[in-house]
């Protein structure tokens, strides 16, 4: 949406009035698009959420685009390992979804799990990423970014396995 089409919906908006929001509307359209855009944490108030949902936040935040994580890896993250259902929970209510995309998160056995947006969108912004994903809604040779063990961060070793807490 344009300039023109803001100010038709905020009759009293007019684009160019803050240039600190201007660059954030740039760069989610942007990211809507398919763009590979990394959202800095400080544009958002993580105060405003409690310590285990901002620990869960800036783990799901750490996970690159095309990478995923389960429920489970990402509580052995951090610190909480029998807490799976608890981050679930945590991004579900993920208070900013566009600098914290929480659809990175599945299941322990492949399975896309819940989002705020609906399984359909989550499985589209997941192949918008490259993420392959079976008809039956299970990532496909998933690229885990934490392992339930808590033992690696990332890209270093657990490609293409599938670890996890179910």
């Amino acid at each position: 949406m344009g300039p023109a089409g803001i100010e038709a919906l905020f009759p009293g908006a007019r684009a160019g009035d803050d240039p600190v929001v201007d660059a954030l509307a740039r760069e989610i359209e942007a990211a809507i698009g398919g763009a590979p855009i990394r959202f800095a944490l400080s544009r958002v108030d993580l105060e405003s959420c409690g310590a285990f949902q901002r620990r869960v936040l800036e783990a799901e935040h750490a996970i690159p685009r095309g990478w995923v994580a389960s429920y489970g890896g990402i509580a052995a993250r951090i610190g909480a390992p029998r807490a799976a259902r608890a981050v679930g929970r945590a991004l579900a209510t993920n208070p900013f979804p566009v600098v914290v995309p929480c659809h990175r998160a599945v299941r322990g056995d492949g399975g896309l799990g819940g989002f705020q947006g609906g399984v359909e969108m989550k499985r589209a912004l997941l192949e918008m990423e490259g993420v392959a994903v079976s008809p039956e809604g299970r990532v496909i040779r998933p690229r885990l970014f934490y392992t339930g063990s808590g033992a690696s961060n990332g890209p270093h070793g657990n490609a293409g396995k599938r670890t996890g807490n179910p």
